[in-house]
């Protein structure tokens, strides 16, 4: 797309205080609107990703127009002397499925790590205690086999043999039950608004269009949904727009 150079956003250079001003915000969107939405403009932004999108879309099925082959074989607009089956191949659509199952075979786990200041002690202390049981493992042995005294904070079985297998450990095995909780909730939400069904259309958008969107509402009838959101309905976000804002 060809875009005008002709810069609408009011100068980046002037101090902090007037940037946080009212009229300046005004001009920052008065600005958007123009570059994005203005049709006296030759180019309208949003219109173009539109018809983009559109083309990109029409490809990645093999229903593009065929109007421009037809340009390029007819003599001065006649067709007579062709006789050509003029449907499409349907060659990318076949690369745009390998893709996009491709990245859905990318399979992961929800993980959830607390990161308030209870949570934080709590794993501290576990994690000490560990090292403790560790540090002292053989004067542990030695009571319970002369004493018959259990000196061990962790069950012997858990104890790691290494530091580097201890921080395994706390990476893979140690779970509160917050973040539990965390992990199933979150599982359930995806589950509930079948997830899975709107990351495929997340995937297709993102190999065909190079960008996807998905979204979070809450109501008080279905709680947290989780929404597709078509690439053309995004206006300026996901675009080098944002960078002006800055």
């Amino acid at each position: 797309m060809a875009y005008s150079n002709k810069s609408y956003f009011p100068s980046q250079t002037v101090s902090d205080a007037e940037k946080l001003s009212y009229d300046y915000g005004m001009k920052v969107a008065k600005a958007i609107e123009t570059e994005w939405f203005n049709e006296d403009r030759s180019v309208n932004r949003y219109m173009s990703n539109i018809k983009d999108f559109h083309n990109l879309r029409l490809y990645a099925r093999g229903e593009q127009s065929i109007q421009k082959y037809k340009d390029e074989l007819s003599i001065n607009g006649d067709l007579s002397y062709l006789n050509l089956d003029w449907t499409p191949v349907p060659i990318i659509p076949k690369f745009v499925d390998i893709v996009v199952n491709g990245i859905a075979e990318r399979t992961y786990d929800v993980k959830a790590y607390s990161q308030d200041p209870y949570g934080v002690s709590k794993r501290t202390e576990y994690m000490e205690s560990m090292l403790r049981d560790m540090r002292s493992r053989e004067f542990n042995d030695f009571a319970q086999e002369n004493f018959n005294m259990n000196t061990y904070e962790n069950p012997k079985e858990t104890l790691p043999d290494t530091e580097e297998e201890l921080k395994l450990h706390m990476q893979l095995n140690y779970k509160q039950a917050v973040e539990l909780a965390n992990e199933q909730a979150i599982n359930t939400i995806m589950e509930g608004n079948r997830y899975e069904l709107t990351k495929k259309r997340f995937y297709y958008d993102l190999t065909v269009l190079g960008i996807g969107a998905v979204k979070t509402n809450f109501n008080t009838s279905e709680g947290v949904v989780v929404d597709y959101v078509d690439p053309t309905d995004l206006g300026m976000i996901g675009t080098g727009v944002q960078s002006k804002l800055r």
